[in-house]
C-alpha cells in the first residue's frame, strides 16, 4: 500500500480486479509443529481505482500435529479514497500452550502445559487524517477457557492471575502511519502503529490494567532488489495482567530461534533487522538478527540477560503479481535449539 502516492493526489490510471484464491494451507513452527487445513485469500477494491489502497480478507481452518484447532478471519479494508481503514482478526482456537514462567531466567526444566479454547477479537478502525497518517480506536476481546492443566504446576496450583482462565477485554486510542510501497513486501518506507488500552470490567473483562503498544518499521532500499528491513517494538503493561496476556518474544515473527511463551513478562523490548534480496523474479534470500528482553518490578530489566537471536531464509513468490512469500527460516539464539519456520509472509 503507498499511503504517499495518495497524498500526492495520484490520478486513477487502471481498474483493480478483484480475485480470489483457495488454497490448501501447510506450515511449521516449533509451536504447532506440522500444520495442514485450507484457506482462501481475497483481494479487492472498494472504489476499482488505484488511487484507492487494496483491500485483503484471509480466512482459515487448521489442524496441527499438536492436537491445535484454528478458524480465522483477517484482513485490512479501505474504504473509497481510504478515508476509512478497518483491520483486525475474528478467531476461535482450540490451542496448547507452553508456560516457563515469568522473567528471563526461566529455563526448559520449569516448562508445563495447558490446553484452553477461546473466542478472539481483534477490531481497529482508524480515520485518514492526511499525509501517511491515521487515528482511531481498537477493540481486544479473549475468553480463555483453560481446561487441562499439569498436575502441580502453578496453574494447577492456582498461584498466576488467570490461571483458570477468563474474560479479557480491552479498548482504547490508536495511531497509525504508513508510508511503505507495499503491504506484503515493501522496498521502501516506514510503518508505525501506537495503541493504548485500558482492560477492566466496564467492558466486560475480568482483569483490570493497561496495555501500552508501540511498532516501528523502517525500509531502505539498498541497492537493485535489495532492502535492509528494521523494527522496533515495546509493549508495556501496568496493573492485574493476566499470564496467558503477558507480553512474550519468540515465535515467528518476532525474535525467531525463541520458542514463543518461554520469555514473559509485563514489559517487552525488543529490536531486529533483516537484509532482503531477491536475486530471481519470484525468488530470494534473507540474513536477520535481533535483540530483545523481558522486564518487571518483580524481574528488573538487566541488560547482560536480553536473547539474541538470528538466522537466514529462502522465500518464493506464490504468486506473479501478488508479492506473497513462501518463507522458510532457519533460527537459533545461544543457549536454545536451532528453530525452524515454513510459512507465509514476511516476519515484519
Amino acid at each position: 500500500m503507498t499511503f504517499s502516492a495518495f497524498s500526492q493526489g495520484k490520478q486513477p490510471n487502471k481498474k483493480e480486479e478483484a480475485t480470489l484464491s483457495i488454497l490448501p494451507v501447510i506450515y511449521y513452527t516449533p509451536e504447532t509443529r506440522w500444520v495442514f487445513g485450507l484457506g482462501a485469500v481475497s483481494t479487492f477494491n472498494l472504489a476499482g481505482e488505484s488511487t484507492t489502497y487494496e483491500s485483503q480478507l484471509t480466512a482459515g481452518v487448521a489442524y496441527s500435529l499438536r492436537n491445535q484447532f484454528l478458524s480465522y478471519l483477517s484482513g485490512r479494508v479501505f474504504t473509497p479514497e481510504n478515508r476509512h481503514l478497518l483491520y483486525g482478526e475474528i478467531g476461535w482456537y482450540d490451542y496448547v500452550y507452553f508456560y516457563f514462567g515469568q522473567g528471563m531466567n526461566v529455563t526448559d526444566a520449569t516448562e508445563e502445559v495447558y490446553s484452553a479454547k477461546f473466542p478472539r477479537l481483534r477490531i481497529n478502525y482508524a480515520r485518514n487524517l492526511g499525509r501517511n497518517w491515521y487515528l482511531g480506536a481498537g477493540l481486544r476481546f479473549d475468553d480463555m477457557d483453560i481446561f487441562e492443566v499439569q498436575e502441580d504446576g502453578a496453574l494447577a496450583v492456582g498461584s498466576l492471575v488467570g490461571s483458570d482462565g477468563g474474560r479479557n477485554s480491552g479498548l482504547g486510542p490508536l495511531v497509525l502511519f504508513d508510508s511503505r510501497d507495499d503491504q506484503l513486501y515493501p522496498e521502501k518506507g516506514s510503518y508505525f502503529e501506537g495503541a493504548i488500552h485500558g482492560y477492566g470490567k466496564a467492558l466486560g473483562g475480568q482483569f483490570a490494567y493497561t496495555r501500552i503498544f508501540a511498532d516501528f518499521r523502517k525500509i531502505l532500499p539498498l541497492g537493485k532488489n535489495q532492502v535492509l528491513a528494521g523494527q522496533a517494538f515495546s509493549e508495556l503493561t501496568i496493573g492485574e495482567v493476566p499470564f496467558f496476556a503477558l507480553p512474550m518474544l519468540g515465535g515467528n515473527r518476532l525474535l525467531r530461534g525463541l520458542f514463543e511463551g518461554k520469555y514473559r513478562e509485563k514489559n517487552l523490548l525488543a529490536l531486529q533487522a533483516e537484509y532482503r534480496y531477491r536475486f530471481l523474479t519470484r525468488w530470494g534470500l534473507v540474513a536477520f538478527g535481533g535483540l530483545g528482553n523481558v522486564f518487571s518490578e518483580e524481574n528488573p530489566l538487566q541488560i547482560q540477560l536480553s536473547k539474541v537471536a538470528y538466522g537466514a531464509g529462502g522465500r518464493f513468490q506464490l504468486n506473479q503479481t501478488k508479492k506473497l512469500n513462501l518463507r522458510l527460516d532457519i533460527a537459533h539464539s545461544p543457549g536454545e535449539p536451532i528453530q525452524f519456520y515454513l510459512t507465509f509472509g514476511e516476519a515484519f
